[in-house]
């Protein structure tokens, strides 16, 4: 019998498998117009091209970025703040199946504890569930030190000043609306102890990577500049910021 293995899941895996189905669909007609004559089969390579571009391109990317992430959890964020703060109280926004919560948890130092918080949109994540992220940190043999609930950045469950790391992992960019991101900022502020230390790992719109992975898709992110102005006018001074193969990781102090 296997060993049960924890449930990371996909990101986004219904629009992967629409994108792809779409973008296939592109290239039966892209085959289609190669073979005909005249201005029809002209205008079919032409909404081809389109579809394959619009589709394929970002549903293989988005494939492949899964991929690779599923196969490096190598890096954890925080790692060097971890290991000055004796007995850390974090709080993961934005948690999912728990990849990177359950990274964190493996990292603290004794006594150190993590609580994680989502809203739990199984669009967002597949298999996303209270129930998988638990789990989870049982398989990973991390469940004494995490707990896990449902939570959203914008009224953070927890009273002031109860936190000493908060980290967000390619979160904030899915709160669409700019005045819900300025809520989200002033609650992390306000959970945050004094000199505690807020993580934010995003996307840069503008690497070659994101732009590799997801073609025209890579509108949906923001450019560094963007979070870096939205850290600082909250009440945060950014420490330093790292960029991994395109993923910018911020790290700040209330």
């Amino acid at each position: 019998m296997s060993e049960e293995r924890p449930k990371y899941g996909w990101y986004v895996k219904n629009l992967i498998l629409a994108f792809n189905i779409i973008g296939l669909f592109g290239l039966i007609v892209f085959i289609l117009g190669l073979n005909l004559l005249g201005m029809l089969g002209v205008i079919l390579i032409i909404i081809s091209i389109a579809l394959m571009g619009l589709f394929l391109w970002p549903g293989i990317g988005l494939a492949a970025m899964n991929i690779i992430i599923s196969k490096d959890d190598s890096e954890v964020q925080g790692r060097d703040i971890l290991s000055i703060i004796q007995s850390p109280r974090v709080l993961d926004i934005g948690c999912g199946t728990g990849r990177t919560a359950i990274n964190i948890a493996k990292s603290l130092p004794k006594g150190g504890q993590l609580n994680g918080i989502d809203i739990y949109n199984v669009n967002a994540i597949s298999g996303n569930s209270l129930t998988t992220v638990n789990r989870n940190a049982e398989l990973e043999g991390v469940s004494d030190k995490t707990t896990f609930q449902y939570g959203s950045a914008t009224e953070i469950p927890f009273e002031d000043n109860k936190f000493d790391i908060v980290n967000l992992s390619s979160v904030l960019h899915e709160v669409h609306d700019y005045e819900d991101k300025k809520k989200a900022m002033k609650e992390i502020h306000r959970v945050l102890k004094p000199k505690g230390y807020l993580l934010i790992g995003e996307w840069n719109r503008y690497s070659w990577q994101i732009i590799l992975y997801t073609g025209i898709l890579c509108i949906v992110f923001q450019r560094r500049k963007y979070w870096d102005e939205l850290i600082r006018k909250h009440g945060f001074n950014i420490l330093k910021y790292e960029n991994f193969a395109g993923y910018g990781l911020f790290t700040a102090q209330k």
